[in-house]
């Protein structure tokens, strides 16, 4: 093999490693645009790596975001917190995240609890 056809392959392989994507949700319960008759106890989030979770809100048809306590103190890839009590409306819920990268990564997902 050439000098420059090993360097390229070297080069091919740190560009693919940099271009990796930083943690990102894969799943949640209760999904992303559902519609749930019955109020939530848990929010279940799993990402695509294990990821510490660094702040929750939840917040009601554009209402003020109500911060979520406790968070777990270890990074993992399904992280399951307690919600508080809902009642019926739509409800956006936000996070950020640092994965095993050190970035940190904000996301969110919205649900409607019917009833």
């Amino acid at each position: 093999m050439k000098p420059t056809s090993r360097l390229a392959g070297v080069l091919l392989l740190f560009a693919s490693s940099a271009a990796l994507p930083h943690a990102h949700l894969e799943r949640a319960s209760p999904a992303d645009g559902s519609v749930v008759s019955d109020a939530p106890q848990n929010l279940r989030l799993e990402f695509s790596e294990p990821a510490q979770l660094a702040t929750l809100w939840i917040a009601r048809d554009g209402g003020p975001r109500q911060k979520i306590a406790p968070l777990p103190q270890r990074p993992q890839q399904q992280i399951t917190v307690a919600l508080p009590q809902l009642s019926p409306g739509s409800y956006v819920v936000s996070w950020r995240v640092v994965g095993a990268d050190g970035h940190v990564v904000p996301g969110q997902i919205r649900f409607t609890l019917s009833r």
